[in-house]
């Protein structure tokens, strides 16, 4: 008797303590957008407006030049789908994908998205298009 009241109270706790991990641990997706956006780095420039490069160590490499400008230059310094991330032009945005060395499974919408309009992170490409009207 005493164990089925024990098990009614412990039963609800340990659902609990085992759906925590998924809030606890960041997702594949989320720890890429953190790492796209440390990856930032901007500088105004006398002739080609604001500069950004995105560096995710020496695996991937883009820069943007005149970024939300007129003459937007979208350059892939070091991509190769080889590695474990790569870039891609997808609807306009700069998408940040798994490459073949990527050492995890992850979902279909993982990836984070650059706009050249803004210069800045999006984690869905419907938010990255909406940024280049």
């Amino acid at each position: 008797m005493h164990i089925k009241i024990i098990l009614r109270a412990l039963i609800p706790v340990l659902s609990i303590m085992f759906s925590v991990p998924t809030f606890a641990q960041p997702s594949l997706k989320n720890r890429l957008f953190k790492l796209a956006i440390e990856a930032i780095k901007c500088e105004e420039t006398p002739n080609n407006g604001r500069y950004c490069t995105y560096k995710f160590d020496k695996v991937l490499e883009i820069g943007i030049q005149d970024v939300g400008g007129s003459d937007t230059v979208v350059g892939f310094h070091n991509s190769n789908i080889n590695n474990e991330l790569y870039a891609v032009l997808y609807f306009g945005c700069v998408a940040i994908v798994p490459g073949h060395a990527h050492p995890k499974k992850h979902d279909l919408d993982y990836g984070a998205l650059i706009s050249p309009k803004t210069g800045y992170i999006y984690r869905t490409s419907s938010e990255c298009r909406a940024s280049l009207k």
